[in-house]
């Protein structure tokens, strides 16, 4: 009997790519039960049925959530509720890179902020306060190396002003400048993949920013999965990028150092959250080594993902937006596990 068999993970996002494999890995470590959530009932009981074939048992369960829609986040939660299931390890993996041309989601907010922040804020904080994450739970965060800012060039992973300077594009204080950037408020200003970098440092500044508040209660980490280009997150980008993204960098990546196995990308994910290989502190961000795209895991230390104003703004911008509590802010602690 597996140490996992009375355990229950959840998994966002999980019906392909990395969210796919990180279930599967979580159900051949033994949780009894795995939660697999995706966009659609249909597509969650798809993905249940090809992950009970590939693990060979079936501990899986179905989910319906559009984590870029406020409503569905909700009534996810809502749903979990009415099962009364205690939640030991959340992967909050969901999420996309946006294309050339703004999408907005049905609350009017930019779509790959939407699916990678928003609901995965919403499930958090309702399952907190619905006392539906086990004492000693641990949320791992997707992340990604782009929020380093110090990819290569051709990648045009940039950070807009906000992220690490005075603010400009999108407003002159942090506050307005978040909540417009979430919006897509300066149309103008948009590119997809400077979208994607910013919005995965929203994910280490909204980690940080919940570690303080639940104290030791439960860990909450974000962590990247490196470079995998065999996902498709990719599927919106046009023109020279997706040559890039879909094309050149699954051909020649993992002998430049630039790609690695999506089993080896959710791997992190599940290492973090069984607390494998650590010790990983609790707030913290875990990507590659400084410019690198694949490796072991390493705890950030850029000033720009450490600065507690932005982690403390960038709550309170998503607590607004999603209509959340705020929470009392507890002392900054630094909880290992």
């Amino acid at each position: 009997m597996s140490i996992y068999t009375n355990k229950t993970a959840l998994v966002t996002g999980a019906n392909s790519g990395l969210g796919f494999e990180a279930a599967a890995q979580l159900a051949e470590a033994g949780f009894g039960r795995v939660i697999v959530a995706c966009r659609t009932l249909d597509k969650a009981e798809g993905a249940r049925a090809l992950l009970a074939k590939r693990v060979g048992s079936d501990p899986f369960e179905a989910l319906a959530v559009d984590v870029a829609d406020i409503a569905s986040s909700e009534a996810a939660v809502a749903e979990l509720i009415s099962r009364g299931q205690p939640i030991d390890q959340l992967l909050l993996n969901a999420g996309m890179v946006s294309g050339e041309e703004m999408q907005r989601s049905v609350d009017g907010l930019e779509l790959a902020f939407a699916s990678s922040v928003i609901g995965h804020h919403i499930m958090a904080v309702g399952l907190l306060d619905a006392g539906l994450l086990s004492e000693g739970a641990r949320v791992v965060l997707a992340g990604s190396e782009a929020a380093n800012a110090d990819l290569p060039a051709m990648m045009d992973m940039k950070l807009y002003d906000f992220a690490t300077g005075t603010p400009v594009t999108f407003g002159d204080n942090l506050h307005d400048a978040m909540t417009n950037f979430a919006k897509g408020q300066v149309p103008e200003a948009f590119r997809g993949t400077h979208y994607y970098t910013t919005t995965k440092l929203f994910s280490a500044w909204w980690s940080a920013a919940l570690a303080r508040r639940v104290g030791e209660r439960i860990f909450v980490f974000t962590v990247s999965p490196g470079s995998n280009m065999g996902t498709n997150a990719a599927r919106n980008t046009t023109g020279f990028k997706r040559f890039l993204f879909t094309k050149i960098m699954p051909m020649v990546g993992t002998l430049m150092g630039m790609n690695m196995p999506t089993a080896l990308g959710a791997k992190r994910y599940v290492d973090v959250l069984l607390n494998q290989g650590g010790p990983f502190v609790s707030g913290k961000t875990y990507t590659s080594a400084r410019k690198k795209l694949v490796g072991p895991l390493h705890e950030v230390t850029y000033p720009h993902l450490l600065d507690v104003v932005r982690q403390e703004t960038a709550w309170t911008v998503l607590s607004e937006l999603t209509g959340t509590r705020e929470f009392a802010k507890a002392q900054p602690q630094s909880a290992v596990a």
